[in-house]
């Protein structure tokens, strides 16, 4: 059975269709069931499992996100057997609430100040730079070729970003000046085209990245953490140059957003940074 086809038909995104599929798996690897035979009791068995499993990456338990995205891939993948008459009926009965979003955590500007001034390689700066100065996405800084760089125009392109949005943003001096030393001392393999490479000289991954702005934020002795996500940079850039006035239609831009009502969540946050 195709599932994956499936998504794709209907028009899901891209990191749906590669992860429900997983999830599916897994879940008929934790129950060996044939497919006819599976009932709701198997689901509500791996839905506890699901809450009660241990997260592989961070201390603590999954995230409801994570475990909500999970029975999502499980309950369309039954809904599926069911249209194309493999099942009689979807044996999918929970009744699924909407993951709680936390309140988006910002750094204070005096902190990101911080994290710069404790940066102690140019590779650390460059992976703030790209996260905070240039607001990316890890997929965006993942993404991103020496190309997509003009330093004679000083602009950065991202050219696909979330949603295949492409977007242009200016470079300030100080970046620049950054980017030029970067390209000129890092280490590439002959046919890279990435901008951010690792020590083999190869495209680096989101591990090695997520894994430097912990360290930097580690090495601060007064920044918690586990309080603060890569994407926390992002939101702190947003939440500043609202700050500094500029508006709430340019920083959608700057960011990328499709909507603005999407944007207007950081006005909602520094309105309450600044009580």
């Amino acid at each position: 059975y195709n599932y994956r086809k499936e998504l794709e038909t209907l028009g899901y995104s891209k990191s749906i269709v590669n992860n429900y599929p997983k999830y599916v798996k897994s879940f008929l690897e934790f129950n060996p069931e044939l497919l006819e035979n599976i009932n709701e009791e198997h689901i509500k068995s791996y839905s506890n499992y699901l809450q009660n499993r241990p997260n592989k990456r961070r201390e603590g338990n999954l995230s409801e996100s994570y475990i909500h995205s999970q029975q999502l891939a499980i309950k369309g993948f039954f809904d599926y057997m069911e249209r194309i008459d493999q099942i009689k009926q979807n044996p999918f009965t929970l009744k699924l609430k909407s993951p709680k979003h936390q309140q988006r955590i910002v750094l204070t500007q005096s902190e990101i100040q911080t994290l710069y001034k404790t940066a102690q390689t140019l590779e650390e700066t460059i992976i703030l730079h790209l996260c905070y100065g240039c607001g990316l996405r890890r997929a965006e800084v993942i993404n991103l070729d020496t190309k997509d760089i003009d330093l004679e125009k000083k602009l950065l392109y991202v050219r696909k970003g979330k949603n295949k949005k492409r977007r242009v943003m200016p470079l300030t001096e100080t970046i620049i000046k950054d980017f030029k030393k970067y390209q000129d001392f890092s280490i590439k393999n002959q046919d890279e085209v990435a901008f951010l490479t690792n020590k083999l000289g190869n495209r680096m991954s989101g591990c090695i990245i997520y894994r430097t702005f912990k360290t930097l934020l580690k090495r601060t002795k007064n920044i918690e953490p586990n309080n603060y996500c890569l994407h926390s940079l992002r939101h702190s850039i947003a939440t500043h140059l609202l700050e500094n006035d500029m508006s709430v239609e340019m920083v959608r831009d700057f960011l990328g957003h499709s909507q603005l009502s999407t944007t207007q969540i950081y006005t909602r946050i520094n309105q309450l940074n600044m009580r």
